[in-house]
């Protein structure tokens, strides 16, 4: 049987394209971890924010360190928080206020999050129309 270099080179041709495709899919995949390790973060702030409305001054607690690693603490200004606004700058507000801050973070994560998805699903549909294509040159 002879070789079909035409054929061969669109081959070689779609399984680069899917390559490509399927790094950007990874690429992807990972953007989106990320920002769902960050809707994580936020949610967690504001169940922290949420134990916190009702404590008085005095009450103790574990802060987290890191590591599994807790210190024993007491709460001296309860209703206010340090909020981090980037860039290694905080302020101090209400937890009202704060709690509008990190719902408002989380609405924008969720945004990128779906938009992320989104541009996931296409790549892995034009990944699947490549693959589809390249099944129709095996057949051959």
């Amino acid at each position: 049987m002879a070789a079909n270099p035409a054929g061969e080179a669109e081959i070689r041709e779609l399984v680069e394209r899917a390559q490509l495709f399927q790094q950007r899919l990874d690429l992807l995949q990972q953007q989106a971890n990320l920002v769902q390790a960050s809707v994580d973060d936020v949610d967690n702030a504001l169940k922290a924010l949420g134990s916190l409305e009702s404590q008085e001054a005095g009450h103790e607690l574990l802060v987290p360190i890191g590591g599994a690693s807790f210190v024993h603490a007491t709460l001296a200004k309860p209703g206010t928080v340090l909020v981090g606004l980037g860039a290694g700058v905080s302020v101090e507000r209400n937890i009202a206020d704060a709690k509008a801050i990190y719902q408002s973070r989380r609405t924008e994560l969720e945004k990128v999050l779906a938009e992320t998805t989104n541009a996931m699903n296409q790549v892995a549909n034009e990944l699947m129309r490549l693959q589809q294509e390249a099944q129709k040159y095996q057949a051959q």
